[in-house]
């Protein structure tokens, strides 16, 4: 078996496709390049592994830059998203060879850390063979809105009616909400202000959230804007989506001034009225206990997701490229997270 490593270009994107739809995991060619080619950092970390004599992809790896927040730094990181090894390539070490590549390669342009969200089948290797610290558990938080969503996965209620079980929220009139797709130059100084006890997390500055969430193809995201007497205080990032059987909401972003914990209440408020509208099922959130915004989550009635009800089994885990931050990296409790961090929504 002779295998070249080829990087990820416009020209071998085609490639890289393939090489997932043909193993049940279908991808598009705009999200592929939005993701590894169009990225801020403007760097890509992908080896893709080519059979020449089938003319077959073998196995790819690959990571994204992102600008992080490290304390009180702007550095680089990296988030672990897309890797796969051919049906017929599978045992041979592929995975391990090509991850540590990637790893020498970033490590190399100082790149401080990967993370990323390993599946139930992958979890092990990423943590038994590539030295990742696994953080878990995943801080999934859901807000039901029907009792069909509950009766659906537990056979013991499956003769409940279905009830809608979440009130619809006052407005608070102390603030003006905004609908609008796109962010402000003040979304910096609210992430300044709102990320001061952040020791870990991706840089949520302007340039990122364009990228994330106006950029990034076959997407609609709804995003709202708080305001008090002029005032910019903050916004929220919310969609709902046909998935796991039902029509799932997802909190994707809730960041504002943390003098003014009622905006943030008064953004959660909106989009779960707006999701209600849609007939969402239930609300999904990502959201650690520390985090500034938990609050918000829990006084709408969100709460810890049990393990039976998760839609689909996902780790948390990081490695460090720097031992000057692998303290602060490796501790659950510096981190910041959000669906943002998921590449799947």
């Amino acid at each position: 078996m002779n295998i070249i490593l080829r990087n990820l270009t416009a020209e071998t994107s085609s490639a890289f496709k393939k090489c997932f739809d043909e193993n049940g995991s279908p991808k598009t060619l705009k999200k592929i390049e939005w993701q590894f080619l169009e990225n801020p950092v403007n760097k890509q970390y992908v080896d893709i592994a080519i059979d020449e004599k089938a003319n077959k992809t073998a196995g790819i790896y690959a990571i994204a830059p992102v600008y992080f927040k490290i304390n009180n730094e702007v550095v680089v990181g990296s988030q672990s998203l897309d890797t796969i090894t051919d049906v017929n390539y599978r045992g041979q070490g592929l995975f391990i060879k090509l991850a540590n590549s990637v790893y020498e390669k970033a490590a190399k342009d100082d790149l401080k850390l990967v993370y990323g969200f390993p599946n139930g089948n992958s979890i092990h290797g990423f943590s038994k063979k590539l030295g990742w610290e696994v953080l878990d558990p995943l801080p999934f938080l859901i807000k039901p809105l029907k009792t069909s969503y509950f009766t659906k996965k537990i056979k013991a209620l499956s003769w409940l009616p279905n009830i809608n079980i979440s009130k619809k929220y006052k407005t608070n009139s102390n603030f003006k909400i905004v609908a609008n797709n796109e962010f402000p130059e003040e979304v910096n100084a609210v992430w300044e202000d709102f990320s001061k006890d952040i020791s870990v997390s991706i840089h949520r500055n302007k340039v990122y959230l364009d990228w994330r969430y106006i950029k990034k193809p076959l997407e609609n995201y709804t995003i709202e804007h708080i305001y008090k007497n002029e005032e910019y205080l903050g916004y929220i990032v919310y969609c709902a989506k046909e998935k796991h059987g039902g029509t799932i909401g997802y909190i994707m972003e809730l960041i504002y001034n943390p003098e003014f914990p009622e905006a943030g209440l008064a953004l959660m408020k909106s989009a779960c009225n707006k999701m209600k509208t849609q007939n969402a099922d239930c609300i999904l959130g990502w959201c650690l206990p520390h985090s500034t915004n938990f609050n918000a989550f829990k006084k709408v009635g969100f709460y810890t997701m049990p393990e039976k009800l998760r839609p689909i089994e996902l780790h948390f885990g990081v490695r460090s490229f720097d031992p000057n931050y692998t303290s602060v990296i490796n501790k659950r409790e510096s981190w910041y997270l959000s669906y943002s961090d998921s590449d799947t929504v």
